[in-house]
């Protein structure tokens, strides 16, 4: 698979710099810096103020998912943040085998990807704007949870290797000094979320 690679993105990110960090919400940015700056404070199975504003921003309020489903995935949050590398395979799995209203298991890749992403920044988040930036394709059509996870595998390793590129290339430093610009409150947060922040921005702009 061709994905966009860090030498593909940046002239697009530069070309569009002031339209594609101005055009960041703040709203996404501080309801992010909220999960950010609490989750080493909170027992998250007990803390619906936490649950809520997750759900929210990284769209786990999905009709199709039951009750149990989100109960289990803040459990399974909860049990993931010691281990020093949460293994996404078996994460996503594990809600899998969790079924929906239907009756059936659901692939929720991004869901997985949003747990490791909150436990640590390092490890890349997936939705439908950072994928169009990468211009990944769908697992729609393929069949089974193996099939499946081997595509998203990849691309997920592809985000992880290709922000690290970026984020090593000094040429890249004012797209972040300009967001450190226009969010001078959240300085703090991580630069691979920072960067990752734009590159969704970017994929939003391309809808």
């Amino acid at each position: 698979m061709k994905y966009r690679t860090a030498e593909d993105l940046k002239p697009l990110l530069f070309d569009e710099e002031e339209r594609v960090v101005n055009q960041i919400p703040r709203e996404k940015v501080d309801v992010y810096a909220y999960l950010n700056y609490n989750f080493d404070s909170t027992y998250v199975p007990d803390d619906t103020i936490y649950q809520f504003v997750f759900r929210h921003f990284f769209k786990l309020d999905n009709p199709s998912l039951t009750n149990e489903f989100e109960e289990e995935y803040f459990k399974l949050m909860e049990e993931q943040r010691s281990e020093e590398r949460p293994n996404i395979v078996q994460i996503t799995k594990n809600l899998y085998n969790i079924k929906n209203h239907k009756g059936n298991p659901t692939m929720q890749f991004p869901l997985a990807a949003a747990m490791l992403h909150a436990i640590n920044p390092v490890f890349p988040s997936y939705d439908s704007d950072i994928a169009k930036a990468f211009d990944f394709s769908s697992t729609y059509h393929l069949s089974g949870f193996d099939k499946k996870m081997k595509r998203y595998m990849g691309q997920y390793q592809h985000a992880f290797s290709t922000y690290k590129e970026l984020l090593e290339d000094e040429a890249v430093q004012p797209l972040i000094v300009h967001f450190n610009e226009k969010f001078p409150d959240h300085r703090e947060l991580p630069e691979v979320k920072k960067l990752e922040l734009i590159v969704g921005q970017l994929g939003h702009s391309m809808q």
